[in-house]
């Protein structure tokens, strides 16, 4: 890769903003807006789409993926000065003023996003943001005059309405064209689908629209584009609406401003029909409403990343682990994994393994959000002890019996069964294992004992308390087990491309023996002697088993296929190595030290570079069905030796737990978006966002991070971070402190809230070990072992002394 490394942009610290000062990125730097129901995903240029509850059947606004230019359309507010005709947006594009001749900042901040502009002797402003308890996105716009006379500007807002579904904004034009229609009254545009009368949008504004337009084409023109509607360079929309056709929602507006006199409206786009949109323009009309509705999303966030803020001496660290890295987490267990500009809406609901993983990050930060996801995971297990693998909430009420005809669980033919079940064959071997791990976190972090007793129903018969499904989910692995005692892969495992099918997975035996782990610790605090020794017997023939079948000389295989040949084997040509057989070796806590060192050893030697770790060594070159779908993915793509993020931590956990925190680290900042931000030309993603691959060295784009935001990398990667390296984990009886961390590190601290105390945590290194701790002081008195909790309300004093 060669020529000047740029940076577009920088962190703003103390208003917790990323700021882009350069809008030339060569790519869409995106953010979330909304912590409900409603969500927009917006770029740095005003780009991007809107849904309610499902990105696939709830759209509000279209969105072109993959399309040229690049994240087109979005939600536009046109300027125009109605004296010389010149016309601009407040965001770069789609106008794009030549930035030698204009000036435009983006600030993306959490769940809000600021565009800047100053051009033509006006500065203009515009904040999105979707206030709380409400479905709307509000535009917040303020333009100033810093002319020195009076000037006709013109405002005109713009949305392209989607046909609700993405298959019908897609290719199924025939259906959604004829049953769109739209109208403007009393200063709102209804939006609305006759085949389905209660799907209604609307945009509305603060002001008396001068004119409007609520069809697209009128409002563009014919040979136009976003860039250079008619509508705008006319001075004035035609005041068109109609049933049938293409829908957009734009209201125009005329303002003098006198020379220094700032104007503001607030435009308003959200879910539900003409009623609706009165309602809502009646109460934002009030800006002091619209202030404290912008300040509630402020505090929400102050106050939950109050929860957890350290200092340590790496930046990137504290800048990440502050602010992005959990903000970029709580967003995945919001919004899941189908709503990017990579997953446009083609798919909804939940993934099993990646909302599992998504919840063990955040339950500090979003509790009763987690508890949420962890009773509809529980719904949509199994009563044989399997999760279904892609499954939609909505599907399921307090019986477990089907609400929707969706397609993402398909329904079973002829059969009095909504929910399909699917076939072993078909079954992901990992996914419900991850629920163990996840009510596991959410029990240690709340103390919601009762939670284990509360009574939740199985996808196709029965019910059963928590504690009972995690058992489930422990004995459907157990049952599913070779000859040699090493856990089948079935369809897949945590990797998708490995296909099994009658093979055997280490990195699922590895985890069964970790949730077992886990499982067994709920056990002994319940005092139910008998699951615990019942499990513990599982967990020590899985141990044998791995021992007797899994190591292969230097490092562990990643499996056997389904005619029994090695996978992840030295006497391979492609393949020899897989980084996730080593670390959950590590990791479950099965691997003996001598063995783990090695396995790692071998990760670090074979896999690892300036971008982090690679997923695989040497990446396929020549398919091979009995291994999967990842020998035909090109070499350093994704799982066919990338640089795969969400694995990553978990070598950060397992170098941790062998005590070398300067490798543990290396590799955290490694892959650390903070320190990529000067180098755009090859990561082109986000700074502030972790990716989920990193093109590998066997690729011509070796560095090029893909697919930001949604990846399960975010939540791993604070994990790693927080209770790894920095060490301060919840137990069911206390705090555990058992930091990890370069042996350079003189000191750090942090502030940690939990069941309602704040723990002031100082950790001082004055021998410059990697690890362990001599002492811990709890308010001046010395204590060994956990910190026990403490008064709800109460400031408490932690001293640790490494050494």
């Amino acid at each position: 890769m060669t020529g000047k490394m740029m940076k577009y942009g920088y962190f703003d610290e103390k208003n917790r903003e990323y700021v882009i000062d350069r809008c030339d990125v060569p790519v869409s730097f995106t953010n979330y807006l909304g912590l409900e129901n409603m969500c927009t995903v917006i770029s740095h240029n005003s780009g991007g789409y809107s849904f309610k509850g499902s990105p696939e059947y709830g759209r509000i606004t279209r969105f072109r993926p993959n399309g040229v230019p690049l994240d087109r359309p979005g939600h536009y507010v046109y300027l125009r000065d109605d004296e010389t005709g010149k016309y601009w947006t407040v965001s770069w594009q789609p106008v794009g003023i030549d930035l030698k001749e204009a000036e435009y900042v983006c600030r993306h901040g959490l769940s809000y996003s600021k565009f800047e502009c100053k051009y033509n002797g006006i500065i203009a402003e515009k904040t999105l943001f979707v206030p709380l308890g409400h479905d709307v996105e509000l535009w917040d716009v303020k333009v100033t005059n810093t002319s020195d006379r009076k000037r006709a500007i013109s405002l005109f807002s713009y949305v392209e309405f989607s046909l609700h579904q993405i298959d019908l904004d897609n290719k199924d034009f025939q259906m959604g064209l004829y049953a769109s229609g739209s109208s403007c009254t009393e200063g709102v545009i209804d939006y609305t689908f006759f085949y389905h009368p209660d799907m209604h949008h609307f945009m509305t504004a603060d002001f008396e629209p001068d004119s409007y337009d609520c069809v697209r084409d009128e409002f563009i023109g014919n040979y136009r584009s976003e860039s250079n509607p008619a509508a705008v360079e006319n001075g004035r929309c035609s005041n068109s609406s109609k049933l049938g056709g293409n829908h957009c929602g734009s209201l125009h507006k005329q303002f003098e401003i006198e020379p220094g006199q700032t104007i503001r409206a607030v435009l308003m786009l959200g879910a539900g029909g003409a009623e609706q949109g009165k309602k809502t323009r009646k109460m934002f009309a009030d800006h002091s409403v619209v202030d404290k509705a912008f300040e509630q999303i402020k505090n929400y966030w102050r106050s939950r990343l109050a929860n957890y803020q350290c200092i340590t001496p790496d930046e990137g660290a504290n800048v990440m682990l502050n602010t992005w890295t959990p903000y970029q987490a709580a967003t995945c267990v919001t919004w899941s994994r189908f709503a990017s500009f990579i997953e446009v809406g083609g798919r909804t609901g939940l993934g099993y393994r990646d909302t599992a993983q998504d919840t063990i990050s955040s339950s500090y930060l979003q509790p009763d959000k987690v508890k949420q996801r962890l009773v509809e995971l529980m719904r949509a297990q199994t009563s044989e002890g399997f999760g279904l693998h892609l499954f939609d909430p909505a599907m399921m009420d307090e019986s477990g019996d089907a609400k929707a005809n969706l397609p993402t669980v398909l329904l079973s033919g002829d059969s009095d069964q909504s929910v399909h079940i699917p076939e072993l064959k078909d079954v992901c071997s990992d996914d419900a294992l991850w629920l163990v791990a996840a009510v596991c976190e959410y029990l240690k972090e709340t103390g919601d004992i009762d939670f284990l007793e509360t009574e939740v129903t199985f996808a196709d018969e029965g019910s059963a308390t928590v504690y009972e499904h995690l058992k489930k989910a422990l004995d459907f692995s157990a049952k599913h087990v070779a000859d040699n005692g090493i856990c089948q892969g079935l369809r897949a495992d945590w990797n998708d491309c490995i296909n099994l099918r009658g093979g055997q997975s280490s990195m699922v035996t590895f985890m069964h023996y970790w949730a077992l782990r886990l499982f067994n610790e709920v056990a002994a605090y319940l005092n139910r002697d008998d699951d615990s020794e019942r499990y513990s017997e599982i967990a020590s023939r899985i141990k044998q088993a791995a021992a007797a079948n899994l190591w292969d000389g230097q490092w562990y295989l990643r499996g056997f296929t389904a005619e029994g040949r090695k996978i992840g084997t030295d006497e391979d040509e492609e393949g020899k190595l897989f980084l996730n057989a080593q670390s959950w070796a590590v990791m479950s806590g099965l691997s003996e030290h001598d063995k783990a060192i090695r396995a790692m050893d071998a990760a670090y030697d074979k896999l690892f570079d300036r971008y982090g770790l690679h997923l695989l060594w040497p990446a396929y070159s020549k398919p091979d069905d009995g291994v999967g779908f990842v020998t035909r993915v090109y070499k350093g793509i994704k799982e066919n030796a990338s640089i795969f993020s969400h694995p990553n931590p978990w070598a950060i956990i397992a170098e941790c737990m062998l005590g070398r925190g300067d490798r543990a680290f290396e590799y955290y900042t490694a892959m650390l978006p903070f320190y990529q931000n000067d180098m755009m030309e090859i990561r082109q993603a986000e700074p502030y966002s972790y990716c989920q691959f990193v093109m590998g060295k066997d690729h011509t784009d070796h560095g090029r991070a893909r697919h930001p935001w949604l990846t399960g990398s975010a939540g791993w990667f604070y994990t790693a971070a927080t209770k790894w390296i920095l060490g301060v984990r919840p137990t069911f009886k206390g705090l555990e402190v058992d930091p990890c961390v370069p042996k350079d590190w003189d000191e750090f601290s942090i502030v940690r809230k939990w069941r309602g105390s704040t723990f002031n945590i100082s950790v001082k290194n004055p021998d410059h070990v990697s690890k362990g701790v001599k002492s811990i002081k709890l308010n001046g008195q010395e204590i060994t072992g956990l910190i026990p909790v403490q008064q709800p309300g109460t400031d408490n004093d932690v001293q640790v002394l490494m050494g």
